[in-house]
């Protein structure tokens, strides 16, 4: 049988030969007890937009039984377990042990485990505590607690069903260790013939785990809610997502109502702990995240920038917002003021190409004549103006767009009203993404009109393409520009423009800068680049300026220094 080939679209949707099939790997919170390996089967269709189509209903679909999965297991087993049962379960134990203790003096140190005396008992019980104190002091978890959990929690005393793989089993034996250090220090008083009573068995009734959604299954229920009113992307989607299950696998899995503000804290100080690209690096690769993290402090390991961390816990905080609005009970803002304060401006955190830098990228062989298309950066004779290479940094420079949105134009998105060119940066077909959903028109500078842009597009259209750049292709996440992006910081790497805070994306600051220069008002900038209008101008009038206007001033762009007059125009 043939292999399913992924498909662009969506994250879901597969083909095998000419039929197309949904997709799913089982969450990993679930995978355990989900009667499947995955969610694989047929849309049983063949037509690409039917299936996109299909496959978000089925998706949707899938997701309710990931989230009815959860929620069936939660009420079966608990994920986590409250300070309220740990104490109870380690009060029990201690009097569980002593109590063992005054049965054995009762019959004379008759099997008091392996001893048979009262020496051999005494060093027995100091050299168990020992063993004890020491584990716990390292934080090490020997099988001997481990077991005891499982009995401990069976009691019917305690009666608590723990889920299988949750952190709290780890939680469980760490109080018995705890109990067990007590306990033998009362132990040890008595073997010097000091009295030491057993104490009564703690209430036999567990405290209740608060009730409420998972965080896990609230999760689950707010990633249908985007994906259905497509507020987030696949790339946003997968960025909740990971900052999520990191919170779980660190706090546990618990309903919303339980953590606390000491649960936001003690992420933030993961985080900031926490060595960045822990999964590219040999030292950290496969490690749990607090293993990473004790990596990265003994070998002094970068770790996530600032701006990253506060990424996370806007992520966190904003699920907590959403849950709060969902559910009847107050959810407690447990992530408010939270942030790390930034060492940077944003505007510092990248910076826009150097006037050397401009120089260097536009007169190497990519603009010139290059080797092959292979060989990009190497003199030659091959005209690359037929290409995206070549296109996407000039329009980048001339019209301040981001790299997706250039990536993804359509030959529709490149037009002209009274003899104005212009691109559409439009959402258009479920391809095609902007930042916040806000499209925009943005004149064709004349540079771009004598180095024969809209020339190339019409090629294109002749050509029966109805994409501007046809060879790129959708990556995993559902984006045009993934290949380009590491293939233009290859790209500077090798002609020699490439620094640490230079990207693809310094052509927007560029831009930004060039329209200060040139006098542009500050509320035409902002539209020209699809930032939010600020102050007044953000309260009044529709924020619309006529093409002919924008036209005007995107005419008075110029880039002191650079001089592009030696690139030839692109001839069909």
């Amino acid at each position: 049988m043939a292999a399913l080939e992924k498909m662009p679209g969506h994250p879901r949707l597969y083909r095998r030969n000419a039929t197309y099939y949904h997709r799913a790997a089982i969450p990993k919170d679930i995978a355990g007890t989900y009667p499947k390996s995955e969610e694989t089967f047929s849309l049983k269709t063949k037509d690409y937009r039917e299936a996109v189509r299909l496959v978000r209903v089925a998706g949707a679909e899938v997701d309710q039984r990931f989230s009815d999965h959860r929620k069936a297991m939660s009420r079966a087993a608990q994920q986590d377990i409250t300070p309220e049962q740990i104490r109870l379960i380690q009060d029990l134990y201690f009097q569980h042990l002593l109590e063992e203790d005054e049965e054995v003096r009762a019959s004379g140190f008759v099997e008091y485990n392996a001893a048979k005396s009262f020496e051999e008992a005494h060093t027995l019980n100091a050299d168990l505590a020992s063993v004890s104190k020491d584990q716990y002091a390292r934080g090490h978890v020997d099988e001997f607690f481990e077991s005891e959990a499982e009995e401990v929690l069976s009691w019917s005393s305690i009666g608590i069903t723990l889920a299988a793989g949750s952190p709290a089993w780890r939680k469980v034996a760490r109080t018995l260790q705890e109990a067990h250090i007590r306990a033998s220090e009362a132990i040890h008083k008595r073997f010097q013939g000091e009295i030491v009573p057993t104490p009564d068995a703690p209430s036999a009734q567990v405290p209740a785990h608060p009730k409420g959604p998972l965080l896990s299954a609230l999760f689950a229920e707010r990633s249908e809610e985007a994906q259905r009113t497509k507020e987030w992307s696949p790339k946003l989607q997968d960025d909740y997502r990971i900052w999520t299950d990191l919170f779980i696998e660190l706090q546990g899995d618990r309903p919303i109502t339980d953590y606390k503000k000491p649960d936001a804290r003690e992420f933030k100080a993961a985080l900031m702990g926490l060595p960045s690209n822990r999964n590219k690096k040999s030292q950290t690769i496969g490690l749990s995240t607090r293993e990473a993290i004790e990596v990265a402090r003994v070998h002094g390991l970068p770790t996530l920038s600032v701006s990253t961390i506060n990424k996370a816990l806007s992520r966190l905080q904003a699920t907590w917002v959403w849950a709060d609005k969902q559910l009847d009970e107050d959810v407690p803002e447990i992530f408010g003021s939270m942030k790390l304060a930034a060492t940077k401006r944003p505007r510092d955190e990248a910076d826009p190409f150097s006037v050397d830098q401009l120089r260097t990228i536009f007169r190497s062989p990519l603009f010139t004549g290059c080797k092959s298309q292979s060989h990009r950066t190497e003199p030659g004779h091959t005209d690359m103006s037929g290409t995206s290479w070549f296109w996407l940094p000039l329009l980048a420079l001339w019209t301040g767009a981001r790299l997706n949105e250039l990536c993804q134009l359509r030959i529709d998105d490149v037009d002209q009203d009274k003899g104005i060119p212009f691109l559409h940066l439009r959402e258009g077909d479920e391809t095609q993404r902007m930042k916040g959903n806000k499209s925009r028109i943005v004149p064709i500078h004349p540079e771009l009109v004598r180095l024969g842009f809209p020339v190339y597009v019409e090629a294109q259209r002749m050509s029966g393409h109805d994409r501007v750049f046809p060879t790129l292709k959708l990556d995993a996440k559902g984006y045009y520009s993934g290949r380009p992006s590491k293939d233009f910081s290859t790209f500077l790497a090798r002609v020699g423009a490439k620094t640490r805070t230079t990207s693809f994306h310094s052509f927007r600051h560029n831009f930004k800068d060039a329209c200060r220069h040139a006098g542009i008002n500050q509320d035409i900038s902002d539209i020209l680049e699809g930032h939010a209008l600020q102050g007044m101008a953000a309260r009044y009038g529709d924020g619309r300026v006529p093409l002919p206007r924008l036209y005007e001033e995107v005419c008075k762009l110029k880039y002191d220094g650079l001089n592009l007059g030696h690139i030839r125009a692109f001839s069909s």
